[in-house]
C-alpha cells in the first residue's frame, strides 16, 4: 500500500514539473485556426492533446465564447481542438459527425506543425489515442458533456454487440439509426477508450432545455418530439456501460441547469469518478464562458484535474510512465 502511494506521489510530482517546464519554455502565441471543420490551437512543445465540445449555442463557436479558459489549458502544454457543432435534436447524429474523422484532423494539425516549425513531440498526432498513453482528454461544458458521454457509450461497441451495449435503453427506429450510422464507421477511430473525461456543469435534458421558451417546449412535446437520446435514454445507457471509468466532473453550486444532472452522475457513478464532486462557490451554469477575462480560479481546478486523470491513466499503463519521463527529460534538455 505504501509503496502504490509513494508511486501515485511519484506520478503527480512528475507531471507537475512536466507542467512548470512546458510554462517556462511557452513562447509561442495562443491563436486558432480552422482545420477540416475544427478550431485548433497548436501548441508548439505540445505534452498533450485536449477536445473540447461547448454548451448549446455557445458551442457553435466555442473558439469565441470559451476563449479564456481554453488559453489557460493551452498554456500548460496541450494543443486544443474545439469543436463546433449544428443544433439539431438527434444528438447520436451531432456525436458522430463529430468524430468522424479525428485521424485526418490528427494528421493535418501535424503537418501544420512541421509547416510552423515545431519540432518537439509531434509524433504524438499520429498515434493511436485508445492506447493507453496520457496524451489525449476530452472536456465538455453543458450539453457538450452529453456528446462526450454518447461517445463513450459507443466506445463499447468496439467489443460488445451494439444490441447488448442499448440494452433496451432506447426504441426500436432509434436503435436502428444507430446502427445505420455507424454501418460505414470505423468505431476503433471515434473510441473514447483511455481517452479520460472532463466534465463541467453536465447537463443531460429533453427538448425543454433546446427550446427556451417553456410553452413552445410543451407544445412540441405534445406532438411527440423530443430529442434523442432523451433524458431517460441517456441516463440507462450510461448506468450499463461498462466504461466511464476516468472521468471527473466540476460542478457550480449556484447552477440551476445543472443540477440535477450532476446530481444524478453522483448518485449513479459515484465509485466511477476520479474523485467527490465539490460544486465551486458562488457560480452559475455559465462560469466557464470568458472572452479577454474569465475565472482563474475555475482555469486552475479544470488544469488540476487534466493532471490527475492523467496520473490516473499512467498509473494503469506503466510503460506511460516511462513515456512520460523521456518526454520530461528531453524538453528539459531543450
Amino acid at each position: 500500500m505504501a509503496a502504490e502511494i509513494f508511486n501515485h506521489y511519484k506520478i503527480v510530482s512528475l507531471i507537475a514539473k512536466l507542467t512548470i517546464t512546458y510554462r517556462k519554455t511557452m513562447t509561442a502565441e495562443f491563436k486558432f485556426i480552422p482545420l477540416q471543420f475544427h478550431w485548433v490551437a497548436i501548441n508548439p512543445k505540445p505534452i498533450g492533446v485536449v477536445y473540447f465540445i461547448g454548451g448549446a449555442f455557445f458551442g457553435t463557436f466555442p473558439n469565441l465564447f470559451y476563449r479564456y479558459l481554453l488559453k489557460q489549458v493551452f498554456k500548460r502544454g496541450y494543443t486544443l481542438i474545439a469543436i463546433p457543432y449544428r443544433f439539431t435534436f438527434r444528438h447520436w447524429n451531432v456525436s458522430l459527425e463529430m468524430v468522424k474523422d479525428l485521424i485526418g484532423l490528427r494528421k493535418a494539425i501535424y503537418e501544420e506543425a512541421k509547416f510552423l516549425g515545431y519540432e518537439d513531440n509531434l509524433e504524438l498526432y499520429l498515434e493511436d489515442p485508445t492506447a493507453g498513453n496520457p496524451n489525449y482528454f476530452w472536456m465538455g461544458h453543458s450539453l457538450g458533456c452529453k456528446y462526450i458521454s454518447l461517445l463513450e457509450v459507443l466506445s463499447d461497441v468496439e467489443n460488445t454487440e451494439l444490441e447488448q451495449v442499448l440494452s433496451g435503453c432506447v426504441g426500436k427506429n432509434q436503435a436502428e439509426d444507430i446502427q445505420k450510422s455507424l454501418n460505414n464507421t470505423d468505431i476503433h477511430a471515434v473510441s473514447l477508450k483511455n481517452q479520460p473525461s472532463l466534465l463541467l456543469a453536465p447537463v443531460i435534458a429533453g427538448i425543454d432545455s433546446a427550446i427556451p421558451i417553456a410553452a413552445l417546449a410543451k407544445l412540441v412535446q405534445s406532438l411527440g418530439l423530443d430529442v434523442q437520446p432523451n433524458v431517460q435514454e441517456t441516463r440507462c445507457l450510461i448506468s450499463n456501460s461498462n466504461l466511464f471509468r476516468l472521468l471527473e466532473i466540476i460542478a457550480f453550486a449556484k447552477d440551476i441547469q445543472a443540477k440535477d444532472t450532476v446530481a444524478w452522475f453522483i448518485k449513479e457513478l459515484s465509485q466511477q469518478l476520479l474523485k467527490p464532486v465539490v460544486p465551486l462557490a458562488n457560480r452559475t451554469h455559465l462560469a466557464p464562458l470568458g472572452w479577454r477575462n474569465g475565472d482563474q480560479e475555475l482555469a486552475d481546478n479544470v488544469i488540476k484535474s487534466i493532471q490527475e486523470l492523467r496520473a490516473k491513466l499512467i498509473s494503469c499503463y506503466p510503460q506511460s510512465q516511462e513515456k512520460e519521463e523521456v518526454l520530461m527529460k528531453m524538453i528539459s534538455e531543450h
